[in-house]
């Protein structure tokens, strides 16, 4: 990746008008992997938050597809909520990591 860009989405404007704002999870998809980066310490011990989270994106998702005019935003949420069940009852999936502080800018 020496030779190539790295594509960053933009800050949402809510995040960047608030007077505090965290970055919570950052997903990127490299050579065809998935990598990701999060704080586990964000929800200190309340994992159902992450549920939450996920919740609200997955809504997100839904309304930008509907937005983008690839389909109507309930069948977005529906394939998104299958694909998402499907991947949890799946075996785990091989992953590495470790944990990484944060940055500020």
């Amino acid at each position: 990746m020496a030779d190539e860009t790295i594509h960053e989405l933009e800050i949402p404007d809510g995040a960047r008008d608030a007077k505090e704002a965290v970055e919570v999870l950052r997903a990127f998809i490299g050579d065809g992997a998935l990598h990701v980066i999060f704080d586990p310490e964000t929800f200190r011990h309340d994992v159902t938050e992450w549920g939450r989270l996920l919740s609200d994106i997955a809504h997100h998702i839904a309304k930008a597809v509907a937005l983008d005019g690839q389909m109507e935003s309930n069948e977005a949420l529906t394939q998104v909520r299958d694909a998402f069940n499907r991947g949890v009852g799946d075996s785990p999936v091989a992953t590495t990591g470790k944990i990484k502080g944060r940055v500020k800018h």
